[in-house]
């Protein structure tokens, strides 16, 4: 009968000695279903991804940054279609050929008149500005100063329609504000009605070549609209019915990009 609880004892210390065999011998862990070198591949492999993705992310940055910089230089180097709108004051200045005395000198009250454009812009790099083409149409009109000559009231209207092509170099100064030169050539029709006493005396118009040029100042309010301001020097060739035709203008116009 003593044999019987020996035997049983042997039988259980030869079943721990060969599960501690089976578990590599003392010291040895073993994680849940993975050896200790499979967990050392997921671990290298987890280090491997976060690197590339810490890459990708960089990546990411550059990309971004390069379509920064082509935007940026899309917007230097665009042109764009506008359409502008405008009205002035004006001042003239002319040689009357045809009055009851003869040629006489009349300087125009202040007169009024407007404009309307079609033209592009072209786009330089940012420091070097923009160039503009456009074609004008303009209006303008004022009563002449009324003169009294040997007991003759002399008075009248004169008016000039042109249509010019126009080219403006803008530069930029400070934040949305540019200064702008211009000039242009063209055409105009120029005519004029002279009243004698208060009665009708003569009137006549002509066409005959005419040139302006100015300087301004713009306001860049959004980037599809803009604003200037400035002053305009016209220049009319002679007519048959007058010489020496000029005019100063204060214009403001507002252009709407597309």
């Amino acid at each position: 009968m003593k044999k019987i609880p020996s035997l049983m004892a042997v039988s259980s210390v030869a079943l721990l000695v060969a599960s501690t065999a089976l578990a590599g011998g003392p010291g040895k862990k073993m994680g849940p279903g993975c050896p200790e070198a499979c967990q050392q591949q997921i671990d290298d492999l987890n280090s491997s991804q976060a690197q590339q993705n810490e890459q990708l992310g960089a990546h990411g940055k550059q990309l971004k940054n390069h379509e920064g910089r082509v935007t940026d230089l899309e917007k230097a180097f665009g042109d764009a279609w506008y359409a502008r709108i405008g009205a002035r004051a004006t001042w003239m200045n002319q040689d009357i050929l045809s009055t009851p005395q003869g040629e006489r000198n009349f300087d125009n009250e202040t007169g009024f008149g407007g404009a309307l454009a079609l033209g592009r812009e072209f786009s330089m790099y940012q420091a070097l500005g923009k160039f503009r083409a456009e074609l004008e149409f303009a209006y303008q009109s004022a009563d002449l100063d009324e003169r009294t000559i040997n007991n003759d009231r002399i008075d009248g209207e004169g008016s000039l329609a042109t249509v010019m092509a126009n080219g403006y170099y803008e530069l930029p100064v400070y934040d949305a504000f540019s200064v702008y030169a211009m000039a242009g050539l063209g055409f105009a029709k120029y005519d004029v009605d002279i009243n004698s006493n208060g009665t009708h005396w003569a009137g006549a118009s002509d066409n005959v070549f005419a040139y302006k040029a100015g300087v301004g100042l713009t306001y860049n309010f959004t980037d599809e609209i803009a604003g200037d301001l400035g002053y305009e020097y016209l220049g009319v060739a002679d007519t048959d019915i007058a010489n020496d035709i000029n005019g100063h203008n204060v214009v403001g116009s507002v252009r709407f990009k597309f």
